[in-house]
């Protein structure tokens, strides 16, 4: 019993590698978490971090999300072979956060049909979680046969509310 319980002390005293991802661009601040908004040759495009965690492979991820809407027929895709996740430390020294995996699972250019589409991009940290003081997201979305890149840019927040990560967290 004695020994459950230091365990059990143990663990409590080690806290939480999560943490959470605030967009410092422009954000619609009445959604949580708060995204920030884009106007993307007419279309809208919202994106929002559910912040660092550690894997069920023990690894460190985070997340991004976005939210598309096409609001016409034509061509819209996500180009996520852009998708680049760039990571600094309290130093500002910059690590490259390589992509894992964008779900729903589909091709290098993600089509977006009319209406709304929510796509989440999972990356692997080189570091801790907690040890990122900001990252910079890369993505880019074709309208029309034109590219259109932009940058997101996050910074650690343990004040902002932290997400849930994925049920089953990406990693492998």
């Amino acid at each position: 019993m004695t020994s459950h319980l230091l365990v059990a002390l143990a663990l409590a005293g080690c806290g939480s590698e999560s943490t959470s991802f605030r967009s410092t661009d422009q954000v619609d601040s009445g959604r949580t978490p708060a995204p920030a908004v884009y106007e993307v040759r007419g279309t809208q495009v919202r994106v929002w971090s559910n912040g660092g965690y550690i894997s069920n492979t023990d690894e460190p991820m985070t997340h991004v999300a976005f939210e598309i809407t096409n609001p016409g027929p034509r061509p819209l895709e996500l180009a996520s072979e852009a998708l680049q996740l760039s990571v600094f430390d309290r130093n500002g020294v910059a690590l490259v956060a390589p992509f894992v995996a964008l779900t729903p699972l589909g091709p290098a250019h993600v089509p977006v049909p009319k209406g709304t589409t929510t796509l989440d991009a999972y990356f692997r940290l080189p570091v801790r979680p907690r040890v990122v003081a900001h990252m910079d997201v890369r993505w880019a979305i074709r309208v029309d046969d034109a590219l259109q890149t932009v940058t997101t840019s996050f910074v650690r927040d343990d004040d902002f509310p932290i997400a849930e990560p994925p049920t089953a967290p990406l990693g492998s």
